[in-house]
């Protein structure tokens, strides 16, 4: 088969296209991995700045999902109220809304100036919805004479109760 001279450059200027995307691309793509690889040293460095303990921090930034989270809601939580930064640690750890726990802990200290800070935290981590707890405390004490320590009770034994249930049995005569 005869190949014209027109057709042998096409083909080069293709390979030369593919060559020059390609030598573009990799920087971005190592960059990127660079980015998530560094993302548990960052973890690690500022959870060691908000006052945690080495080992704690190394282990903790391991085993999250997303450690970025976890740091920012240790710093955040540390840097509003005074509470040892690994018993903040151990709440952001365990708490599947990590984001949520820090929104909430900071949003009822703001307003609960009173408040007990561990109390607090620990509320705001046993809630299932974290968000909506710390808006049914600071709603209640706004509207309401209650002190801070009977809204936060009332809101926590409140819960969400479940609505338009169905029986889980028939009954039988």
């Amino acid at each position: 088969m005869v190949y014209s001279l027109s057709f042998r450059l096409y083909r080069q200027c293709r390979v030369i296209h593919f060559s020059v995307i390609a030598g573009l691309a990799t920087p971005l793509l190592l960059s990127a991995q660079l980015a998530q690889a560094n993302e548990f040293g960052d973890c690690s460095t500022s959870l060691m700045g908000a006052g945690v303990k080495t080992s704690a921090a190394t282990a903790a930034c391991a085993r999250a999902l997303h450690p970025e989270q976890v740091s920012n809601c240790v710093t955040t939580i540390t840097s509003s109220l005074k509470l040892d930064p690994n018993q903040v640690l151990a709440a952001c750890s365990r708490d599947r809304q990590v984001e949520e726990l820090a929104s909430c802990v900071t949003t009822v200290k703001a307003v609960l100036t009173e408040a007990n800070g561990s109390r607090v935290l620990d509320n705001c981590r046993q809630s299932v919805l974290p968000q909506r707890y710390a808006e049914c405390v600071t709603g209640l004490v706004e509207v309401t004479p209650l002190a801070a320590g009977e809204a936060m009770t009332e809101c926590m034994a409140a819960g969400q109760p479940p609505t338009e249930l169905a029986p889980s049995f028939i009954p039988t005569r």
